[in-house]
């Protein structure tokens, strides 16, 4: 990282950064769910 960075653009970049993590880790548990809410026969 440059030490002479803008600190709105750095802000707004460790925002989209932790908004992707998020979205990789919904989608990452997201399968468990399901599974879990099928075997509780939930849609039945």
């Amino acid at each position: 990282m440059e030490p002479e960075q803008d600190p709105e653009l750095a802000k707004k970049a460790h925002r989209a950064q932790m908004i992707l993590y998020g979205v990789m880790l919904l989608f990452a548990i997201l399968p468990f769910v399901l599974l879990w809410l099928l075997r509780r026969g939930v849609f039945n």
